[in-house]
């Protein structure tokens, strides 16, 4: 099954990297991919993602790799590193802007460079 641009029937993928380098979404992590827009005034795709239902399942793979906040110097232990489940950064319902090579929308492009960063499962 191909990711398309457009309204989209939800399809579940596992993240193969972060589609951004400060994402939580890590390696492994399984989510709904719900919407899939262009953004003419930013120049880039938006991608949608409900993770509700794998949040037990996507646990294992939150690693510490976030530097203490104001939500951990409040409501955690101290330490050096913390998932984005303690720093507050995590919601089940998370948004994401992708950049493609090149310029403008390119669908096909697009199609192409997300494999990188997504795969589609059953």
């Amino acid at each position: 099954m191909q990711i398309e641009v457009s309204m989209i029937d939800a399809i579940k993928v596992q993240f193969l990297k972060p589609i951004f380098s400060d994402d939580f979404a890590e390696r492994g992590m399984k989510a709904y991919l719900t919407k899939i827009e262009w953004n003419d005034n930013i120049g880039c795709y938006k991608l949608y993602f409900d993770f509700s239902e794998f949040e037990a399942e996507n646990m294992k793979y939150f690693s510490a790799s976030y530097y203490p906040n104001r939500f951990t110097r409040e409501n955690c232990a101290p330490k050096d590193f913390y998932t984005a489940i303690e720093c507050g950064m995590y919601t089940p319902k998370y948004e994401v802007y992708f950049s493609i090579s090149g310029n403008g929308r390119n669908d096909a492009v697009f199609e192409s460079e997300i494999q990188e960063y997504l795969r589609v499962i059953d």
